[in-house]
């Protein structure tokens, strides 16, 4: 894994290196290029530093081929993106791609079978919102599994404690 990390950080230096030291034509394909770069990676390519680089490729490698999650295209439901644990289907983590739009950047979707297990009253939480934008940051809720929910469009069969971030 740490080789792949490695491939992925030393592929990314190349290509910068390649992509800003090519000469760009005024309106050519290159300068065309060069912007559909900026305007898909602009928020990537902005981050300075070296832990905001570390942070971009852990994201990434999560997302890589092999690397055992699922993701999942929600923009239909939600305008979210899904990460997926494929095993057990129940674990998972919500990205809003615009995040300025919603109080909900960031959801998680967790198992809550050890912590009821454990002792947790899950029912004593409060219910899942049916809508999005109604939950409120940082708060826990509980989903039942038998309802509509919203950050998927459906009714999704098992129970989740679900949490949303507001990044923005």
């Amino acid at each position: 894994m740490k080789t792949l990390k490695n491939l992925t950080i030393t592929t990314a230096l190349v290509f910068a290196v390649l992509l800003f030291t090519q000469p760009v034509s005024a309106g050519g394909a290159d300068s065309k290029r060069l912007d559909s770069i900026e305007r898909e990676f602009g928020p990537v390519l902005s981050l300075s530093g070296t832990p905001a680089a570390k942070e971009i490729n852990a994201i990434a490698n999560l997302i890589m081929p092999g690397s055992g999650m699922m993701t999942i295209d929600l923009k239909h439901a939600s305008g979210e993106l899904c990460m997926l644990e494929p095993d057990t289907k129940r674990n998972m983590v919500h990205f809003s791609p615009n995040p300025e739009e919603t109080k909900e950047d960031i959801i998680y979707f967790i198992n809550p079978t050890d912590l009821k297990a454990a002792g947790l009253r899950v029912k004593e939480l409060p219910k899942l919102p049916g809508e999005l934008n109604r939950m409120e940051p940082l708060k826990w809720y509980y989903y039942d599994g038998k309802t509509k929910e919203p950050h998927h469009g459906r009714r999704l069969g098992s129970d989740f404690l679900v949490m949303a971030i507001d990044v923005k």
